[in-house]
């Protein structure tokens, strides 16, 4: 799926209503502010900011949770809200912070299963659907399909819950802060679904993040989000390796980067955060070892 915004504004109550009716001057408040966009299919697209930038009211614009106050946003060339096809947004899954707080069901299976309840499948669809949706985020049907939902860790209770919306087989997938909460080997499992998912599904992912670390050895594409405007919109390391643009947000720059750039290797380039520790480690090899190097 494409995703497109042009010139989307957004304003709540009646600052959004004001403008609608074009009665509102420039000068009105607005959480979203004119802002150009086109999403890809299949992009690892990492969106961050200070609290209070927009960065959810712009994530819930691409669901459909809200509607631009002005502009348009497009999903695959149409406007949903104008052509009156609210189902489109049912291409986009919607992971909210702690998403392991919405688990309800007595099961792991019904809790997943939820969501099929009105897709008018036979029950051995249903149940081969949720059974994939498991397998997807790494959950053993036989091992967690009677469980309780309550009864998990913190890592595989968010792997459930994601499998509540995957289960709908969308072909966006939106998360907001996804690793909050999560301990170590919880948040690399998780980015190794996520990137399983962006491979194999073609899915394209889309997440919001504080952490910049994370969206460097993960994001292929970064968008910074400044008062309600897109200020920056590139390669992660690219990006925070900028001092200028680090400064506007009170950001330090990542050690990954920081140490390639105190090892004189020229222009910061797009690296991972394993190419560079392998950097690292061929530098000290060739200091330590010349003459098996030469």
């Amino acid at each position: 799926m494409r995703i497109e915004l042009k010139n989307v504004s957004f304003a709540y109550g009646a600052y959004g209503k004001r403008r609608r009716k074009k009665e509102a001057s420039s000068s009105v408040p607005a959480v979203l502010r004119e802002i150009g966009l086109t999403i890809g299919k299949g992009e690892m697209l990492a969106v961050a900011g200070k609290s209070g930038s927009g960065k959810s009211t712009f994530t819930q614009l691409l669901k459909g949770f809200l509607s631009p106050t002005e502009g348009e946003l497009l999903l695959d060339g149409v406007n949903p809200h104008t052509a009156k096809r609210p189902e489109l947004f049912d291409r986009v899954g919607y992971i909210f912070q702690y998403p392991e707080h919405q688990l309800f069901a007595a099961t792991v299976f019904e809790d997943i299963a939820f969501g099929l309840q009105h897709a008018g499948l036979t029950p051995e669809a249903k149940e081969a659907q949720v059974r994939a949706a498991m397998t997807a985020v790494g959950l053993d049907d036989d091992a967690f399909a009677s469980r309780s939902p309550f009864e998990l860790s913190g890592g595989e209770k968010r792997r459930a819950a994601i499998a509540g919306v995957i289960v709908l087989e969308p072909d966006v997938l939106i998360l907001d802060e996804p690793t909050a909460g999560l301990d170590l080997p919880s948040r690399q499992a998780l980015f190794e679904l996520l990137h399983r998912l962006n491979r194999e599904n073609g899915m394209t992912i889309l997440w919001v993040s504080h952490q910049l670390d994370e969206i460097l050895e993960h994001a292929s594409r970064l968008i910074a989000l400044k008062d309600g405007r897109f200020v920056a919109d590139g390669h992660p390391a690219r990006l925070l390796s900028d001092p200028q643009l680090l400064a506007a947000f009170g950001w330090e720059e990542p050690p990954a980067l920081a140490i390639r750039r105190m090892l004189g290797d020229g222009p910061v380039l797009p690296e991972s955060v394993e190419e560079t520790a392998q950097r690292i480690a061929r530098r000290y090899a060739e200091r330590s070892n010349p003459v098996l190097l030469s």
